[in-house]
């Protein structure tokens, strides 16, 4: 049996085994539509397999935004999120250098 962990929202994510998991990735997002951006919580957790939200890091005044995210790579993330969130926010990406940063997570793993 599978213990499904909530993402940064509260919301269930399905967990993943480090064999799916390769990368921690930074998305910085610009946000256009605070309404839309910010009710997109419960579809976070549709995410596809292998994607998992970690960290969320709202600005004060809501119109930035940061997230940790795991996953196979940029595009398969990309792929999720430009769709999910193109009405409402502006999304930059970039690969996390394990190796140089700090206070990353513990990449999940399947219970």
């Amino acid at each position: 049996m599978s213990v499904w962990e909530p993402n940064p929202w509260g919301e269930p994510c399905r967990p993943s085994s480090q064999k799916e998991v390769h990368m921690f990735i930074v998305v910085e997002h610009r946000i256009t539509n605070p309404e839309v951006f910010f009710g997109l919580a419960s579809r976070v957790a549709e995410a596809p397999s292998g994607i998992n939200a970690l960290q969320f890091f709202p600005s004060v005044n809501k119109d930035r935004a940061v997230c940790l995210w795991e996953a196979k790579s940029v595009e398969a993330l990309k792929g999720f999120l430009e769709t999910l969130s193109a009405e409402s926010s502006h999304n930059i990406y970039y690969a996390v250098d394990s190796t140089k940063a700090i206070g990353l997570p513990d990449k999940k793993a399947a219970a």
